[in-house]
């Protein structure tokens, strides 16, 4: 699984970055995800959804709950590896 830093993310939706913390705040894009103490990301796989989704027509209604999914099975893996 890849981290794509905000520039890639950026890059891929086509957005700048406050529409894009914009689509975070109204659940339209996943929550970043730490991956050092000043370093945050997204998993590359909840990017393309998203932006398949998109290119499908998805409604935002549809997109939340794709990115409510993506979260939930954020925390199912983590539980997943915890109980490992």
């Amino acid at each position: 699984m890849r981290i794509l830093r905000l520039d890639k993310i950026l890059d891929k939706t086509g957005d700048t970055r406050s529409p894009h913390y914009d689509k975070i705040a109204e659940g339209l894009f996943t929550r970043p995800v730490k991956i050092g103490v000043r370093a945050a990301g997204w998993p590359e796989h909840e990017a393309e959804a998203i932006i398949a989704a998109r290119v499908a027509g998805a409604s935002d209604a549809d997109i939340r709950k794709l990115v409510q999914r993506l979260h939930e099975q954020r925390k199912t893996a983590a539980t997943d590896l915890a109980g490992a």
